[in-house]
């Protein structure tokens, strides 16, 4: 097996009309014959993408797709050109521009590819005059594209003529393309082909878009969520260990049968993509479309290698017309997987006609109000912000959803550590708030999530403001009922971070604004010295909390001022029931101590005649030192512990 390092892979994708010479080129220049299907050879024409591999330059490795031109393929030439980094432009010198040129070009326009050649075959049918024709009207076609300015060659596969140098040219323009992205963390690699091989099982093919994939990893099959294992991986029909960005590849999978996955699925790795049933997107209608987009219409939607059908929500307009372009809000009646980036080519429903196509801006949005403005404003920083611009806008919306940080990169298509270089600069700047290694939240949320925490504080320190703070389980569940928190978990972290930056004071088991100060009215003050008189005047003799309750009007009030007695040290809370003053409870304790140095142990009738109290409250009091691992009760004695 071929251990392959070099992840520096081109694929090259030819586009043009039926019969153009498209695969006869391909057979010039790599010696393959690409169309590999008997009906394609009986009837002349591509109807599956076909691959064939040019060779390698420089340490980079060339692969070629061959495109079927017919219109009656169209779905199939979708299904093959996504993923290449040049396009060779196909026109024949017999026939010059046709049909399915425009359309193919349209499309490789709306897929943003940046480097390609026009290249003008079967030039040995025709003679300089009428080649010159065929000339000015290419030169006409690229204007304003990104193949103006770019090289034109003549060729002719049946004589030989310049396909040297068109190969040449080939390699020359691939060594100027730098490196895709090659982290196993964002492998992706849409199904173009699934079959069975006997003693092997399931095998799928495709051209690896994005990341490497390597033998032994263990992969998910998206839009299914179903997990698989790679047992070994081709590329260009050599087995080798690691596959990388921009190689044809080959996957022989274990843990999943045939007829678990389809053409236009995609392998990629565990987690790396959330699935969906909309997707937001910016549309680009072609230049010559004959056809309006009006909001509501039904679509087919080609992504990667597959084809879904979907409904156009515009965003901002009524209607697109050809040659315009505008938001959209795109809802599939079917689940997709898709990432931020990812471009798109729509046709219409009936009659099949491709219309246009456009980029992918929300891979998993919520579902979207036409006509509102800040989402129209989220969707322009999607379209044109710098990294830091668009995880900001992403943290603004996904911070509701406490979305982590490695799901956004997900999202955005960024690996883990790309994401959480960008949130720590925004955190730097103030702008996003990161309060665990995996979880930030944008400022503007923690503000809203401060001001109702603030809320909520204030409110129980006017009805209650002698409360040393309102208790952390009570803040806690009020704070989940004012905001959703897809894990309680989350509400305490907040606390924390609350804590931390002086917003809200930790009383040990309650929570007050850092602010709060506690205010004795007159009431207030007389309801606290007739309870420290009440617990002096007991002595060991402790009261029920009720009967001490019942003796007063304000009992919400002598609650709380039972409690910040215990706060401030002059009263001590033997049970949920009992308190005794806190000289009185010390003097309990230093009586037990000395009892048990005298004898090693005591009984409840000693413990109560040096009290000089009841066998009632003697109880109470040696229960509470039991509780509180002073003591143990063996038989009839206590010891000390």
């Amino acid at each position: 097996m071929e251990n392959v390092s070099r992840n520096h892979n081109v694929i090259v994708g030819t586009a043009g009309h039926v019969d153009h010479g498209k695969t006869c080129l391909i057979k010039a220049l790599t010696g393959v014959n690409t169309d590999r299907l008997k009906e394609e050879q009986k009837r002349g024409i591509t109807i599956e993408a076909g691959f064939a591999q040019i060779q390698e330059v420089d340490g980079v490795n060339i692969g070629i797709i061959d495109v079927p031109g017919h219109e009656k393929f169209i779905k199939n030439m979708l299904a093959g050109i996504g993923g290449i980094d040049i396009v060779l432009l196909v026109i024949a010198a017999d026939e010059g521009i046709m049909p399915q040129t425009l359309e193919h070009f349209e499309i490789i326009k709306m897929l943003n590819i940046e480097h390609g050649i026009t290249v003008i075959t079967k030039i040995d049918l025709v003679d300089e005059e009428w080649l010159g024709v065929v000339r000015d009207d290419v030169e006409k076609l690229v204007k304003g594209t990104f193949l103006e300015g770019g090289r034109v060659i003549e060729v002719s596969s049946y004589t030989g003529q310049n396909i040297n140098e068109l190969k040449q040219l080939i390699l020359d323009t691939a060594t100027t393309i730098g490196e895709r992205r090659s982290a196993p963390e964002l492998f992706r690699l849409p199904v173009d082909r699934v079959f069975t091989m006997p003693g092997f099982g399931t095998v799928v093919t495709g051209t690896l878009i994005e990341g490497s994939v390597s033998v032994g990893d263990e992969i998910e099959v998206y839009p299914q969520e179903k997990y698989a294992k790679v047992r070994s991986v081709q590329s260009h029909g050599k087995s080798v260990e690691k596959a990388f960005a921009g190689q044809r590849t080959a996957i022989n999978l274990t843990g999943i049968k045939k007829e678990e996955i389809r053409r236009g699925d995609i392998l990629a790795a565990k987690g790396s993509l959330k699935t969906t049933m909309m997707t937001d997107v910016r549309i680009d209608m072609f230049n010559d479309s004959r056809r309006s987009l009006k909001n509501g219409s039904r679509l087919h939607f080609y992504y990667g290698s597959a084809e879904v059908l979907c409904k156009a929500v515009l965003l901002e307009r009524e209607s697109l017309e050809s040659g315009e372009n505008g938001f959209a809000q795109l809802r599939m009646e079917e689940t997709i997987a898709v990432k931020k980036g990812d471009r798109f080519i729509l046709r219409f429903y009936s009659p099949l006609e491709t219309i246009g196509g456009g980029v992918i801006l929300d891979a998993n949005p919520t579902k979207r109000k036409r006509f509102a403005e800040d989402i129209i404003e989220g969707l322009i920083i999607k379209e044109t912000g710098d990294n830091s611009g668009l995880m900001e806008q992403t943290l603004l919306e996904e911070s509701k959803k406490q979305t982590s940080i490695s799901q956004i990169a997900a999202k955005l298509g960024y690996t883990a550590a790309e994401a959480k270089d960008i949130v720590e600069t925004l955190s730097s700047e103030g702008r996003v708030v990161k309060l665990q290694e995996d979880l930030a939240l944008h400022t503007q949320f923690i503000n809203q999530i401060i001001s109702i925490t603030e809320k909520i504080l204030k409110e129980y320190h006017k009805v209650n403001p002698i409360s040393t703070g309102m208790r952390k389980e009570e803040l806690r569940s009020k704070l989940e009922k004012s905001v959703y928190f897809n894990d309680n978990k989350i509400s305490s972290i907040l606390l924390r971070h609350f804590v931390k930056e002086g917003i809200i004071r930790d009383e040990g088991n309650e929570f007050a604004l850092k602010s709060f100060k506690r205010i004795y009215g007159k009431e207030q003050q007389q309801i606290r010295e007739r309870l420290l008189a009440t617990y002096e005047r007991s002595g060991f003799d402790v009261p029920h909390i009720d009967d001490v309750i019942a003796s007063e009007k304000d009992k919400n009030t002598t609650r709380q001022m039972l409690e910040l007695l215990v706060a401030e040290g002059k009263l001590e809370k033997i049970t949920y029931q009992y308190y005794i003053d806190a000289k009185r409870w010390k003097e309990a304790i230093e009586i037990m101590e000395k009892c048990m140095q005298r004898s090693g142990s005591m009984t409840l009738a000693e413990f109560r005649d040096l009290l000089g109290t009841s066998r009632k409250y003697a109880i109470i009091i040696l229960e509470a030192f039991d509780e509180r691992k002073m003591t143990r009760l063996e038989g009839d004695k206590r010891i000390k512990l």
